[in-house]
C-alpha cells in the first residue's frame, strides 16, 4: 500500500466521522480507544471507522456507532450508508463499494 493510499484512508475516515456525526439518531461515532469488532482495530482519530481499499478506485467502510434509544436502526443505517456513499464520492476520487454500520450501543437522551 502506498503512502498516498494511506493518506486517502485517513481523509476518508475523517469525512465519514464528520458526515455520520451530523445524522439525526447517531449519539456517538466513537468507541473506546483500541476497541475491536470482529478482530479488526478501527483506525481513525475517533477509533470508529475502518476504511479498506478493495481496488484502485473503491473502498469498503466499516462504521461503529452508538444510537439514541428509540431510533429505528434499519432507517438509521440506511441514512448513514447513503450519506457516506454520497459524501465520499463527491469529496474523493474513490467510490464506496459497501458501508457496514455496526451499532455498538444505545444512549438514552
Amino acid at each position: 500500500m502506498s503512502r498516498n493510499e494511506e493518506r486517502y484512508e485517513e481523509i476518508i475516515a475523517s469525512i465519514v466521522v464528520s458526515t455520520v456525526s451530523q445524522i439525526d439518531g447517531v449519539a456517538d461515532v466513537s468507541v473506546d480507544s483500541g476497541a475491536t469488532f470482529s478482530g479488526k482495530l478501527f483506525r481513525s482519530s475517533a477509533n470508529s471507522v475502518q476504511v479498506t481499499p478493495v481496488s484502485d478506485s473503491e473502498v469498503v467502510v466499516d462504521i461503529s456507532i452508538k444510537a439514541y434509544y428509540g431510533t429505528r436502526v434499519p432507517e438509521l443505517a440506511y441514512a448513514i450508508q447513503s450519506a457516506v456513499q454520497d459524501k465520499v464520492k463527491n469529496s474523493t476520487p474513490y467510490r464506496v463499494r459497501n458501508v457496514n454500520v455496526h451499532v455498538m450501543g444505545v444512549v438514552f437522551r
